[in-house]
């Protein structure tokens, strides 16, 4: 017999008129209506035509995708599909953040012409060839081996000036070291993919690649697969290496462009739900991001087919989808619209949701909300991933039910997980604004960001079941009725059993020390409480249910605290994470290398995140690294100290005494 997920034993505790209901609040017809509408082939056809754009920020091919999209909203009834263009200039700021320059490319193409002639890469063929921001150059040169070329020392005895330099390190570290130091005209970049267990493999891979989109000076940079860099450095061994690199492109004033479009609902005052997806990123980018651009899509056409079939009724919530270029859209969108962003209740997140794993390796997980904002859709979305599981593994094992299958994709039962918070898209810039999200991504996946993220890489059948489940969980948030939100309470609580029932125990077996095991267990039962509280600010009509459910739960379990009396308070124009895709504010503000390797940035990233997004005027420095010791892992009082001392030396926060 297999063990019971968490899950299911909350599950098992779910009112027993739900029993044979498919999702415990909602009555079978509307997770039917839901898959009725929802079309995995279509989805991954909306993939294949996404990939043909090579879609940088602020680039024509970005912004033909945006148009193609609209036009698709349109047809699908989404009436008031539209791009929103904001400034991305180099001059424009977006709160903290200072938006960088477009990128117009026409050509890029590299040829050895000695000791054998022929075509490197060619940006026409392949678009991952030419790195982002690359500009104008018609150069003819030798090669020059500096290795990683990402430290000074890869220079010493080495003589770049003029010369094309071959490089494995970061792009800009290769362009600031080489080029505007030492007088290189160029480079050539075999710069390493993601790593994961399957990094090294694969000597074909060619990395999408990009130069600082803040550098006006920037040369080239051409990218190429390992096996092309060996055959470059075998060449070299044996003498001269020369290339010729043309290249047509520049950098330019252009814009960050969003497309929205809504589900309008009939309560203007109950807020918005909000869906996003990154629309950029290289062609054919297909699992990053064409998969979620393409699966929210398949959300607006089902919910929108479903609504106007009669399915389903209007929700009560507006329902509102955002593909934004990544990060810096966020950002930029959010900060432009304040009124809109104080109206976002809750949302999903989509990036990179079709891998087909046995090309991949990646497995789809679900992340939930920030543990900074507990919230009641981190239940919604396990009972809707759950639904998907149980019917996907009952066919895949029986042969019965129909499997959510796509009549093109896979019949393989769904294989996810629900994870605590990871960073690494759009939801943390929301989350950062205090919208809470979940996240669906694929984890891992061997060709993101290379030129083998292609579409044939993809499930219809997943991407489908992707679709389904995040239009489950909005239309729970935007218009459960509050008969049926009467169940919500009774499965937050009993989530929060379980987990308040193993987060000691699971930290004592990680060897963590008493105090903060009881701060795990105390920790536990205060996300509980503030789930809880969400149910009642989204559903007032369960308010009773709520504090009778709180009340269950008993007062927070008794733990040692921290003692740090200084309190953080907010200033500044910072508003929204530190790091905005290619700007680093602390080193913006401080200068490179200022922040020290014992900052907290550099332990753990989710940890460095989550103590800024608890700064609220009240809490203290101690108080703050003991929440961040019980949601997530112990972190020493001094680093946390150090941390906040680090983003006041920045300007970012104000230490006063309590």
């Amino acid at each position: 017999m297999k063990p019971l997920t968490a899950l299911a034993l909350v599950l098992l505790v779910a009112p027993a008129s739900a029993e044979t209901r498919r999702i415990a609040f909602w009555p079978d017809a509307v997770p039917a209506a839901i898959a009725k509408h929802t079309d995995g082939t279509r989805v991954l056809d909306a993939v294949r035509a996404l990939g043909r754009f090579h879609r940088v920020q602020g680039s024509a091919g970005y912004r033909a995708a945006a148009d193609w999209l609209v036009r698709e909203l349109a047809t699908a009834g989404l009436a008031d599909a539209k791009v929103e263009s904001f400034p991305a200039d180099g001059k424009t700021s977006y709160a903290h953040f200072k938006s960088y320059l477009g990128w117009a490319p026409e050509s890029g193409r590299l040829e050895q012409l000695a000791p054998a002639r022929r075509v490197i890469a060619d940006f026409a063929k392949e678009p991952v060839a030419l790195a982002d921001y690359s500009q104008d150059a018609d150069v003819t040169a030798e090669l020059v081996d500096v290795g990683a070329g990402a430290e000074a020392a890869a220079y010493q005895g080495k003589d770049v000036r003029g010369m094309i330099v071959l490089a494995d390190g970061p792009l800009p570290a290769v362009h600031r070291l080489a080029v505007e130091d030492r007088g290189a005209a160029g480079i050539v970049s075999v710069f390493p993919n993601q790593r994961t267990a399957w990094s090294g493999l694969d000597p074909d891979l060619v990395r999408w690649g990009h130069l600082s989109p803040y550098q006006t000076a920037n040369r080239f940079a051409f990218m190429i697969s390992p096996r092309t860099a060996s055959a470059l450095r075998a060449d070299l061994a044996r003498g001269v290496v020369k290339l010729t690199a043309r290249v047509r492109a520049k950098m330019v004033p252009a814009t960050f462009d969003v497309v929205s479009a809504t589900i309008a609902g009939s309560d203007p005052a109950a807020g918005d739900i909000v869906l996003t997806a990154h629309l950029c990123h290289e062609s054919a980018g297909a699992n990053d991001n064409a998969s979620g651009s393409a699966a929210l899509l398949g959300v607006a056409r089902a919910l929108r087919a479903a609504i106007a079939a009669g399915a389903l009724a209007a929700p009560r919530r507006t329902i509102r989808f955002l593909w934004l270029p990544e990060i810096a859209g966020s950002q930029a969108w959010l900060v432009s619209h304040p009124d809109l962003a104080k109206r976002l209740r809750a949302g999903i997140h989509l990036d990179m949701v079709g891998g087909r794993p046995e090309v991949t390796h990646a497995a789809l997980h679900l992340s939930r909300t920030a543990a900074s904002l507990p919230h009641v859709v981190n239940e919604i979305a396990a009972a809707w991933v759950d639904d998907v599981a149980r019917v996907s593994a009952t066919f895949a094992e029986g042969g019965t039910g129909d499997g959510l299958l796509a009549p093109t994709g896979s019949r393989d039962a769904l294989v996810t997980d629900l994870r605590p918070l990871e960073l690494g898209s759009d939801h943390q810039v929301f989350e950062a604004f205090g919208v809470p999200m979940v996240y669906f991504h694929d984890w891992p996946d061997v060709t993101i960001h290379t030129n083998k993220d292609v579409p044939d890489n993809l499930d219809a059948t997943k991407l489908g079941r992707v679709a389904y489940m995040s239009a489950g969980i909005a239309w729970t948030l935007a218009a459960l009725p509050d008969a049926e939100a009467a169940r919500l309470p009774g499965l937050a609580r009993a989530a929060t059993d379980v987990r308040r029932a193993t987060a000691r125990h699971a930290a004592l077996a990680d060897g963590r020390s008493a105090d903060d095991a009881a701060l795990a267990e105390r920790e536990a039962v205060a996300m509980g409480n503030e789930e809880l509280a969400t149910i009642a600010a989204l559903w007032p009509a369960t308010a009773a249910d709520v504090k009778r459910a709180i009340a269950a739960l008993g007062a927070l379990p008794r733990a040692a605290t921290s003692r740090d009396p200084r309190v953080p308070e907010r200033i500044g124009s910072v508003r929204g994470p530190l790091d905005v895709y290619y700007y680093d504010h602390l080193s913006q503000v401080l200068g490179r290398g200022a922040v020290p390797a014992f900052a907290l940035g550099k332990r753990n990233d989710v940890l460095a995140y989550e103590a800024l997004n608890l700064v609220d005027g009240k809490r203290t420095v101690g108080q703050i690294r003991d929440l961040l010791a019980g949601r997530y892992v112990p972190v020493p009082l001094a680093e946390v100290a150090e941390w906040f001392e680090l983003l006041a030396k920045a300007g970012v926060v104000r230490l006063r005494a309590r």
